[in-house]
């Protein structure tokens, strides 16, 4: 599969090699990989692709097939997102059956753009998404779930930069929902190879003993064309790491 997948990145990469003129804005800030958010928006008119590819290695095996997001600039302060995901899940009996995620629908808007001058100012952006039942089945059991989310990021060197975001999420099977808190720590080690470490954590339960999930994960970036980022990481559960690891591979593509 890999290899496969290895072929339609080179033959996606020569496709945009022929777009690219002199004189295109190359921005390019995927908010992949990792679970925390950037605070960069899509600028106006913009398109991009990311997909990816994700193996859960812990009691349970399991594919993400594919996680895939559209982001497009719908003005010069926001974006729209669509995004879907697929998960193949082995059976007790071995076997594999194929579950879908609800579609889930958002915008990022742009608040604050940082501070030259006074680095310790973060920049700020503010997101929300709508998780809708894609399936009849779903539908019966959850309903239209929001989330909503606050992402900070402050560029403290040229090569290494914080980001950390606090949010709240419901997953339409509730009324309570459970708070997400991440940071991420990124690090450009070329003009071509980032890297970054992150935690993220679900808080279900408050009081003295506090409830929820706690997740480490790690990872290389790679921009191997201009417009095209090519991204590995590894993630585990923090709290048992034996029963719950991942691995992923993913790409993000600035169609134009």
């Amino acid at each position: 599969m890999r290899s496969l997948y290895l072929c339609i990145l080179s033959l996606v990469s020569s496709v945009i090699m022929a777009q690219t003129t002199e004189g295109d804005e190359l921005w390019m800030e995927p908010d992949r990989p990792g679970m925390a958010t950037g605070t960069g928006v899509m600028p106006f008119k913009k398109v991009m692709w990311e997909t990816g590819f994700e193996a859960g290695l812990g009691n349970e095996y399991s594919i993400l097939l594919p996680t895939t997001m559209f982001r497009f600039g719908i003005a010069p302060f926001a974006e729209l997102r669509v995004e879907y995901d697929g998960l193949l899940l082995q059976q007790t009996d071995k076997s594999w059956s194929y579950e879908v995620a609800p579609l889930i629908i958002g915008t990022k808007l742009r608040v604050f753009d940082g501070s030259e001058q006074y680095k310790w100012i973060p920049k700020v952006a503010l997101m929300a998404n709508l998780a809708i039942p894609c399936t009849r089945t779903m539908a019966e059991i959850m309903h239209v779930a929001p989330s909503l989310y606050a992402l900070f990021s402050n560029d403290v060197t040229s090569w290494f930069n914080i980001g950390y975001n606090v949010g709240v999420e419901w997953d339409g099977l509730q009324p309570k929902p459970y708070t997400f808190l991440a940071l991420c720590l990124g690090f450009n080690i070329t003009e071509e190879v980032g890297a970054f470490v992150e935690s993220y954590n679900y808080i279900t339960d408050y009081g003295r003993n506090i409830a929820g999930e706690c997740g480490l994960d790690a990872g290389f970036n790679f921009m191997i064309h201009e417009r095209v980022q090519l991204d590995i990481y590894a993630a585990i559960n923090a709290k048992d790491p034996a029963a719950e690891s991942y691995v992923g591979l993913g790409v993000a593509w600035l169609i134009n």
